[in-house]
């Protein structure tokens, strides 16, 4: 018998489809894994957990993920907000706080139609039926600084929330500014994180200031105060917020009527050759000509002019921009053009924004759905079409051999136009601007983008057509776009896709993602370096023991950072019910209208003001239990959740108690902004850092719920019967363990499982192991910075025993875990190694060796 050694050590291509169980000849098979749930793989070849999230907020007055729309905003070279758009509200935080509301008029259809844009200090939003609109941020009203410690100042008048960030920049009359170190300048932004509405310590950055409000006080440089200066120092808060119609100084011209009721028959007789207030006459009435054309143009007989006023069918006013050649002479409309503004109310507004090469762009109004629109360049307001110098507005209206419509348009290389039947691309040379003279837009490949905008990242686009992937890679060479679909051995992992951005991961070399969120809850991760020819696809999921958790929407930017909106549900207390008991001994508790579910286990408390009724085992206040219902009136009480879904070791109770009644905690659904974070490998992670306790406040979000926690770097299981009353209760053996700094959250279930042994046999390139027995005599497990972890229920060592030091935290380890199997020859399938982890901790699976005979 054979006898031979084989590696599965790469593990690049993610999660592989089903389909690609028996395609084990190619370089696919054995450089992906079987299941790959909550993992992300390195550059290198390696499989890693995913990055945790820490919980920020909870976003108000949402029931639905249909009414949020998500978005970062990069304010100039300043901060990143993240903002909540829903029906009613734009919610903006900062570092995941709270710090301005701005109503709005959005319908749900416009916020799931969303089209947004920065344009350095505004953020622009386009969407169906209404104008564009800039959300812009100006300064608040000045206080005076009128006290100081080295670590903070105060403020004669409020001026703050408290535990909140805040950009601020000063000003000072009289003398010299408040003295610091380093020195402050004046009207330079600060950030500010306030501990109180008249107190705050200034920071060089929101990220510290926010770090700062969490007592991570060891690792925030604080910029400190030696002085008030001789002047009179003002602190300006920089955090009014306005949203409002773009203003345009020029838009668009487009002849709407006049392939329809033509003007080629009428005459237009200027009584100017120019000025502010030209009269033209036009003869016969145009029937079409009215308000409607204020802000339109006319061009002819030399000249060039923006229609101002509209007196009837058979004059208007004008204002010129070249002149008539001469006046009062009839300039025939087969030689004119007569146009009204390509945006109106009437007309529509563009549904499509962007920006590139420091111009705006629009696209597709109700009117022109195949129209694109670039401004002025450095005038993001004038899109004045008139002239054609270099730096003048541009307009196009590409088209194909159906029905064209612009759905999306992405900056990259060049501008890339997204319509419903293909790709267009500008001139695709990048080293020349767009100009009137040389613009186009040319098809690039007939690839659909659906539904969300694509990505670019990493030399390429990502487009995603359905449930379907391709990459648009920019050719340098020849100036163009290639196009790759990169889904097929993956193709499991998206479904329905509904959101989507691009991730950059600077703390991890070469790492380039895509995130694309599913309609069911799920995300698929997009990795690729193409470099390297590193690009799969790994599917991602949240969990929680009670109730359900699902991605809904997510947003980067570009210094790194990435947020989530999860949908989560958590126990929520109802007023409590009176109990009684049918008969002794039982198992059926009486509650008039409790009205449980009878399928799917609720959570309760018991209370009582005066005996609880005795049980076996005992039910207590201050602990949950759950209960199935049996009808309207009655329930069954259980210990574990586990016993009451499979309705086994019910509660018996034999004394009826008085006066206590029943707390019913259904689940309640609320939407979370949750941050990616590689601090901890937790789920909606709350961090918790002062004095030494061991009951920790955390609020509703834990009740209930089967957890984990780190403590001083110790992992620790919290059972959800006791995170009770909005807190968690570190215990080790039964014990309080008061902590210092820790992360509370939910587990990440990561599961790996590597692809059905494939061994070449050595007789062609097309010959192996897959179908043929084997007996895998040994396996081993190349581990990097690993703690914890099982294989098909084996704990994973590492270290050696002597190495465990009782008392300290656990270390990460690196090493080679042995599995020795010697079991009988197995089918195609076996040995299966099935890889779990789910503590609060990293687990970097470096490859799988394994020693086999094949017959």
């Amino acid at each position: 018998m054979a006898y031979t050694l084989w590696s599965q050590d790469i593990f690049t291509k993610g999660e592989l489809s089903p389909f690609m169980y028996a395609r084990c000849t190619v370089n696919e098979y054995q450089n992906g894994l079987k299941t790959a749930q909550n993992v992300l793989t390195y550059p290198t070849g390696a499989a890693g957990k995913r990055f945790g999230t820490l919980y920020n907020a909870t976003i108000p007055g949402v029931t639905s993920g249909s009414e949020i729309n998500f978005q970062t905003f990069q304010y100039l070279n300043e901060c990143v907000y993240q903002l909540v758009i829903t029906i009613g509200n734009i919610y903006i935080y900062l570092e995941g706080i709270l710090v301005a509301t701005v109503s709005n008029n959005y319908t749900i259809n416009q916020i799931a139609n969303l089209s947004t844009t920065v344009l350095n200090q505004f953020f622009r939003i386009s969407t169906s039926d209404i104008q564009p609109q800039d959300l812009k941020r100006v300064a608040n009203s000045g206080i005076t600084i009128n006290g100081f410690t080295t670590t903070s100042y105060t403020t004669s008048s409020a001026g703050f929330v408290a535990n909140t960030v805040y950009p601020v920049q000063f000003t000072v009359s009289g003398g010299t500014i408040m003295q610091t170190v380093p020195q402050i300048s004046p009207n330079v932004t600060y950030f500010v994180a306030a501990t109180s509405t008249t107190t705050g310590t200034l920071f060089s950055n929101s990220r510290d200031a926010k770090r700062f409000l969490q007592n991570r006080a060891t690792d925030t440089p604080v910029i400190t105060i030696s002085g008030l200066g001789t002047g009179t120092t003002t602190s300006i808060v920089q955090n009014t917020w306005s949203l409002s119609n773009v203003f345009f100084k020029n838009v668009p011209f487009y002849d709407f009527n006049g392939s329809t009721t033509s003007y080629d028959g009428c005459t237009f007789t200027p009584n100017a050759t120019s000025g502010a207030d030209v009269v033209i006459t036009v003869s016969p009435a145009y029937a079409p000509l009215n308000s409607s054309y204020v802000g339109g143009v006319f061009i002819g007989g030399g000249g060039t002019a923006r229609i101002t006023v509209v007196n009837s069918t058979t004059q208007f006013r004008v204002a010129t921009q070249i002149p008539f050649t001469t006046a009062s002479v009839a300039i025939q409309g087969s030689l004119a053009l007569l146009a009204e503004p390509a945006w109106s109310t009437t007309r529509g507004y563009p549904q499509v924004c962007s920006s590139y090469q420091s111009r705006a762009l629009f696209a597709n109004s109700k009117s022109l759905p195949n129209g694109f629109w670039a401004s002025v360049t450095n005038d993001y307001s004038d899109f004045s079409d008139l002239s054609k110098d270099d730096d003048d507005a541009i307009s196009r209206y590409p088209t194909s051999d159906n029905m064209n419509y612009i759905k999306f348009i992405v900056p990259y290389r060049s501008v890339t136009v997204h319509t419903n039947t293909g790709i267009y691309s500008s001139p695709l040379s990048d080293i020349s601007a767009i100009t009137p003279s040389n613009f186009a837009l040319l098809l690039q490949d007939s690839t659909p983008a659906t539904v969300l905008q694509p990505q670019a990242v990493d030399n390429q686009i990502l487009v995603l057509s359905g449930n379907d992937a391709h990459q648009m890679i920019w050719d340098g060479i020849n100036n163009a776009y290639t196009s790759n679909i990169v889904s097929a051995i993956n193709e499991q992992t998206i479904r329905n896709p509904i959101d989507e951005t691009a991730f950059i991961d600077l703390s991890r070399a070469g790492s380039r993602f895509v995130f694309i969120v599913n309609a069911n809850g799920s995300m698929a991760i997009f990795q690729t370096l193409i470099s390297q020819n590193v690009a799969g696809f790994t599917p991602h999921i949240m969990e929680q023991s009670y109730g359900n958790a699902s991605f809904r929407q997510v947003a980067s930017s570009i210094d790194g950072r990435c947020w989530f909106i999860i949908e989560r549900q958590i126990a929520n207390p109802l007023s409590a019910i009176p109990i009684s008991l049918t008969g002794l001994p039982t198992t059926t508790v009486a509650a008039t209208a409790s009205n449980f579910d009878l399928l799917l286990p609720t959570a309760v408390e018991f209370t009582t003001s005066g005996s609880l009724p005795t049980s076996i085992p005992q039910i207590t206040t201050n602990k949950f239990f759950w209960v199935i219902g049996i009808d309207a009136d009655h329930f069954k009480v259980y210990v574990a959740q586990q016993d009451a879904l499979a309705g086994i070791n019910a509660i018996s109770f034999t004394t009826t108690g008085s006066s206590s009644s029943v707390v019913p905690n259904p689940l309640t659904t609320i939407f979370t902004m949750e941050e990616l974070t590689y601090d901890t490998y937790l789920d909606c992670a709350v961090y918790y850092s002062g004095s030494p306790e061991s009951t920790i406040t955390t609020g509703p979000l834990f009740n209930a719920q089967d957890i984990k926690m780190v403590g001083d770097g110790f992992g620790f299981d919290s059972a959800g019967e006791v995170n009770v009353n909005n807190e968690v209760i570190f215990k080790a053996h039964g014990t309080p363990v008061p902590v210092i700094e820790a992360f509370i959250g939910f587990p990440i279930n990561l599961i790996i499982e590597p692809m059905p042994l494939s061994i070449s046999l050595g007789n062609s390139v097309k010959s192996s192991s897959l179908t043929r027995p084997i007996h895998t005599r040994f396996v081993n497990f190349m581990f990097s910075q690993t703690i914890g972890g099982q294989i098909n229920g084996v704990p994973i060592a590492l270290a050696p025993f002597d190495m465990a030091h009782i008392g300290e935290p656990p270390q990460p380890a690196s090493g080679i875990f042995e599995i020795s199997t010697y079991s009988a020859w197995d089918d195609f399938n076996n040995p299966v190694f099935t890889l779990t982890h789910n503590d609060p901790f990293n687990i970097i699976l470096l490859g799988v060796f394994y020693a086999v005979e094949t017959s």
